[in-house]
């Protein structure tokens, strides 16, 4: 059975992981103890319940096998790899650069969707980018796609298992009617199903928990590129049973593949090379096209490869529109830098840099990216179900108007942008609320409660200083001030129970254009006194509320409760 690895919880997170290793590491090659640096320091790590280089320094073994961050990341190296984000080396399969199509996926910022649809379609085996165990012939997804259209259009979890991702071709028509005849039999009743999955589970000597878990990463791409959606099913014998049904973005996927000219690493190595070279630009060029890249600067690249590529696209049939190849998943790393010779990445790490001065916080002056903190986004039943009903209502409104989460939530903050502190301060421990965290705002007269309001976080309070937007349109340095205020003085009198190590937050309508006084003002405070100060706009909270009532999603507790910087959506 094909295993994929399951690093995370959420696609967004899975992109955010990449992002901080690509904007603190290209341009160099790295080994997975680089990458585990950047992304704890991006704070999207954690371990033992600590974040940054503590997290390193706890989670850090002799033997590499018991090391948690590290085989984490060792997780997320091997999905990026398959994605064709991050190559190894010809030197060493263990050390990494950072490929063109990486850096395209970080330049869509938000917007990552698009093109991370072309990679997952790409994603084939085997490829000359990773070995895996087993012999397969397969591109997984696109032949998922596939056999759900030809399933009823919907395919469960059990059924992923004994279907698609236990198939060993996908090449021959044959083989897509032999998956859906074990579909067929196992659809029977849940009794069949558990049958199929036990004798795979036998067969390959892996348990059915962890063949289980080989579909976690697939399902969450389904379902957060909204190729999937969940819904009921019936076994033949009439009982009903949770399924993935395509989306008629999925059908239209589905279709798609199933009209594509399939060009796999064995049929591309029987090309001339030059030939194969101008294909792989024109491919990947295409699929920066339908992404919605602006390939108007390179018009010109293309034509020349188009007309070099012309004989080997008339011998496939296919005038190039309709292939299904994604030349950085697919090629050898010679064919990628002869395709793309700007990409050859000559910088090495110096290996006597010290290793300390390379993981130091930087001071704020000059990169400020360690305090721009994308939040990790994490499954949990109490997200999305709590606050006021009237709230959740006008977020479920939000989104049934506007469709995309971040026109929804720049619409909700310009609907409050009028807010007093009577309607404000209640309104930010609502939405705290929604994503499943206790909070309330303190009432006028106890004069013990210096801050404007508190989360609870596993039992510990961050407070939190409110500025509504009448009284500051933009955050200032004062509001942080006042923060660090807050925390001393909840230190220091008590009250509520709390820990130094967690932060005191600012709320307030929207952050400021120029942050560079904010920001040194929060790395001064965490330099000196070992003290964190996290800064939400009410755009960003109204984000993350919007997921917890789309997705029943929620940040991450421990990177809550450690923020430093600003959250970042």
């Amino acid at each position: 059975m094909l295993r994929f690895p399951n690093p995370g919880s959420t696609i967004e997170n899975f992109v955010s992981v990449y992002r901080a290793a690509f904007e603190r590491l290209s341009g160099r090659t790295v080994d997975l103890d680089d990458i585990v640096v950047a992304v704890v320091a991006a704070n999207l790590a954690t371990s033992s319940g600590y974040m940054g280089e503590e997290a390193v320094a706890r989670s850090t073994r002799a033997d590499r096998s018991r090391d948690p961050l590290y085989n984490q990341l060792k997780m997320y190296a091997e999905l990026f790899r398959i994605l064709g984000w991050l190559h190894p080396t010809s030197q060493s399969a263990l050390n990494f650069t950072f490929t063109l199509l990486g850096e395209q996926v970080v330049a869509a910022g938000r917007d990552f969707g698009a093109l991370l649809e072309e990679c997952v379609l790409g994603i084939i085996y085997p490829t000359p980018i990773l070995a895996v165990k087993g012999d397969f012939d397969l591109r997984p997804f696109a032949f998922i796609l596939r056999v759900m259209a030809a399933c009823d259009g919907h395919l469960s979890r059990d059924e992923m298992i004994v279907g698609p991702l236990n198939a060993p071709s996908d090449r021959v028509h044959d083989n897509l009617d032999a998956v859906v005849t074990i579909i067929e039999a196992a659809r029977k009743s849940a009794a069949d199903t558990e049958k199929a999955v036990t004798a795979i589970s036998a067969a390959r000597k892996i348990q059915v928990n962890t063949l289980r878990n080989y579909t976690r990463w697939p399902i969450a791409l389904l379902r957060d590129l909204g190729w999937a959606a969940r819904g009921p099913a019936r076994f033949g014998d009439g009982r009903k049973y949770r399924t993935l049904q395509l989306t008629d973005k999925g059908r239209e996927l589905a279709d798609r593949v199933g009209d594509s000219v399939d060009l796999r690493v064995d049929d591309a190595t029987q090309l001339v090379p030059k030939e194969r070279r101008a294909l792989a630009v024109v491919a990947h060029f295409q699929m920066l096209e339908r992404s919605g890249f602006d390939t108007a600067p390179v018009e010109q690249r293309i034509a020349e490869a188009k007309a070099i590529a012309a004989p080997a696209f008339k011998r496939l049939g296919t005038d190039g529109r309709n292939l299904l190849f994604s030349p950085f998943q697919s090629l050898s790393l010679d064919d990628i830098v002869a395709a793309f010779p700007a990409r050859a990445q000559t910088a090495q790490m110096d290996e006597d840099v010290n290793q300390t001065a390379a993981t130091a916080a930087p001071d704020g002056r000059d990169d400020r990216s360690h305090l721009f903190v994308h939040p990790n986004m994490v499954a949990a039943e109490e997200a999305g179900v709590g606050g006021p009903d009237a709230l959740r209502e006008e977020l479920a409104k939000l989104l049934a108007t506007y469709g995309e989460i971040k026109i929804a939530a720049a619409t909700f903050a310009k609907n409050h942008v009028k807010d007093t502190q009577t309607v404000f301060y209640p309104l930010v421990t609502h939405l705290f609320q929604i994503l499943g965290f206790k909070s309330d705002y303190s009432r006028a007269g106890v004069n013990y409660q210096r801050w404007d309001a508190y989360v609870k976080v596993d039992g510990y309070t961050l407070p939190v200083e409110i500025k509504s937007p009448t009284e500051e349109i933009m955050l200032s340095t004062k509001a942080v001030r006042q923060a660090l205020e807050n925390k001393v003085i909840l230190l220091s009198r008590g009250g509520l129970v709390t820990r130094p190590e967690l932060t005191s937050f600012v709320v307030g309508n929207r952050l400021p254009n120029e942050r560079g006084e904010m920001s040194n003002l929060i790395d001064d405070v965490f330099k000196a006194f070992g003290l964190r100060l996290g800064v939400i706009d009410l755009t960003t909270l109204a984000h993350l509320a919007l997921r917890a009532v789309r997705d029943g999603v929620t940040i991450d507790a421990r990177q809550l409760s450690q923020l430093r910087g600003f959250l970042d959506v």
